[in-house]
């Protein structure tokens, strides 16, 4: 008894010995005793890199239902209790009806759960959009989807993201009935199209006006959308996902995203909506890759948005067509409440056509504190105020410049730093009470570059004759003293915490501040910052600051 005593109080061993195991009897080991149980779930999610699921957990889903994936050890655990961030991936999951069995596990994990903050859902579609789907099968996907986002509700979710999730969306269709039709004449004047696109939102096809009593009708916006019949259905009954009524009395959700717009039609637009109204939603993340080429649907969507989340406070965009984009501009002037607004640089190149209308309705948001997007467009947007409020900027405004940096050639940083000059000599033409400037750089490969942007800076330091050779002109490209202004350099770096603290990425680090030498404050962040900010010690400091002699703060925003 002694032996077999030493022999389990070595974790290392219990773990290794578990993780040998097949699935049945790992499953029936966890059921001993509670202390079985805590080994036997925490080889399963060694296998899958889960060290701390009540912090942060990522679920890889398996096809197989009965595979004892990190869900199935989560189930079996005894010990977890609540669920800080969990991430649900469903990219393995290729057959729908696993795929239902995957959302009843899910359920059910969150059921368990006293609470959770983050919830993340990746349900990618191309794995079921091209398949002939029956009614009955669509019905049941959707009433496991619904269970499973109620549940998540009722337990408190605060953070809640949807990435792919448009699985049935591409099978409804705009209906085309002469109002819509109407609606779409692009030379039709201002109001004419407004007051024809009102009566369009009220269309409710007879179809669904004679749905039966017990079950609730879509709201008026879905009565424009038709589901096309198949060889597996002769009729297209309405099949959606249904909001509870319930909604506005659980719901703590602060925070939305959605990586695609299928979340805002049919099936799940019902539900979507219904939960962004009955909650208090400050900040929204859009990724309109998938937006439908449809203008009119694709304002339909827009609108619906607005009216839904009219008090939002941050709204982050990605991903949007150049010709959508000037119509997203005009739509942000519903958000009276926004301060924070944060659009992809790649939706705002040089050539993209945004009118002064739509700029100088986004120019009168009287809260807006913080614009990043392209130098382009923070460019037009300054350019669009000095016609509004007597051109002033709103007090304390911050202004980020982001630049995903791909090359480091004479070329590539002659661009860029037109790009950072256009910036500033709009800042000198605006007038403003305070303005921060921040540059906001990532990288596909930050050593390579820096590295090649170092060979720049060593040839410029070497003697004329050889420096002849190069186009680019030295340094310093932006001098925000001149202004009063102040400007801070974000660099977002794969670098661990330790390797910045000890000098390691040093050398790197001072090849693009010697482009800033009127630097005051440096931040080294990573892609997703956790929100913790600790000071760069005082070696490090000493360095930056021998290149940028007013730099008053160094930091790591972790």
């Amino acid at each position: 008894m002694s032996v077999l005593q030493d022999f389990w109080c070595t974790d290392e061993l219990a773990l290794q010995t578990f993780a040998s195991l097949p699935a049945p009897d790992l499953r029936n080991c966890a059921q001993v005793s509670r202390s079985f149980n805590r080994t036997a779930v925490q080889s399963v999610l060694d296998q899958h890199k889960i060290w701390n699921p009540e912090q942060s957990v990522v679920l890889q889903l398996a096809d197989n239902p009965n595979d004892l994936d990190g869900l199935s050890a989560l189930l079996l655990s005894v010990h977890v209790k609540s669920l800080a961030s969990v991430t649900f991936s469903l990219e393995r999951v290729t057959v729908l009806q696993s795929a239902l069995k995957a959302f009843q596990k899910m359920q059910r994990l969150v059921d368990r759960m006293a609470s959770l903050h983050t919830v993340d859902v990746n349900w990618p579609s191309d794995a079921y959009q091209n398949q002939p789907i029956r009614d009955k099968m669509l019905a049941a996907a959707c009433k496991c989807v619904e269970e499973f986002l109620d549940t998540i509700v009722s337990k408190g979710c605060a953070t809640l993201r949807f990435s792919g999730f448009d699985a049935f969306a591409s099978k409804y269709k705009l209906k085309k009935n002469p109002a819509i039709t109407a609606a779409e004449i692009p030379r039709a004047p201002t109001a004419e199209r407004s007051s024809i696109w009102e009566g369009a939102r009220g269309y409710l096809p007879s179809l669904h006006t004679r749905a039966t009593p017990d079950v609730l009708s879509p709201l008026s916006e879905e009565g424009n959308y038709s589901r096309k019949p198949s060889r597996f259905s002769i009729s297209t009954p309405w099949i959606s996902l249904t909001p509870s009524l319930k909604l506005s009395q659980v719901t703590k959700l602060t925070t939305f995203y959605a990586s695609s717009t299928g979340v805002f039609r049919p099936p799940f637009s019902q539900w979507t909506f219904a939960l962004l109204k009955a909650s208090a939603v400050t900040c929204i993340t859009l990724c309109f890759e998938d937006i439908p080429d449809d203008g009119v649907e694709s304002k339909l969507i827009l609108d619906r948005i607005a009216e839904a989340i009219p008090d939002v406070a941050t709204i982050r965009l990605y991903n949007g067509r150049s010709g959508l984009m000037k119509d997203v501009v005009a739509w942000l002037a519903h958000f009276q409440k926004l301060r924070l607004l944060q659009i992809d640089p790649a939706c705002f190149s040089a050539g993209n056509n945004i009118g002064h209308p739509e700029l100088q309705a986004l120019s009168r948001l009287p809260h807006i504190r913080e614009i990043d997007s392209s130098s382009y467009f923070l460019c037009a947007y300054l350019a669009s105020r000095r016609s509004v409020d007597g051109g002033f900027l709103p007090r304390n405004l911050e202004m980020i410049m982001s630049h995903t940096w791909t090359s480091s050639t004479e070329s590539a940083v002659s661009a860029f730093i037109k790009d950072v000059e256009r910036l500033h000599a709009a800042t000198l033409e605006a007038p403003v009470h305070c303005l921060q400037l921040c540059i906001d750089l990532s990288f596909d490969c930050f050593a390579d570059r820096a590295k090649d942007l170092g060979c720049i800076w060593n040839r410029l330091d070497s003697p004329v004759s050889d420096a002849k050779e190069v186009s680019l002109e030295a340094p310093p490209c932006f001098r925000p003293t001149e202004s009063g202004h102040s400007l801070t350099l974000f660099l977002r770096t794969e670098a661990t915490e330790d390797e910045i603290q000890r000098g390691g990425v040093d050398k790197e680090v001072i090849a693009f501040c010697r482009m800033f030498p009127t630097l005051k404050e440096i931040v080294f962040c990573p892609y997703e910052p956790l929100g913790s900010v600790i000071p760069l010690r005082k070696e490090g400091f000493d360095k930056l600051k021998s290149v940028c002699p007013e730099l008053d703060r160094a930091s790591l925003y972790l």
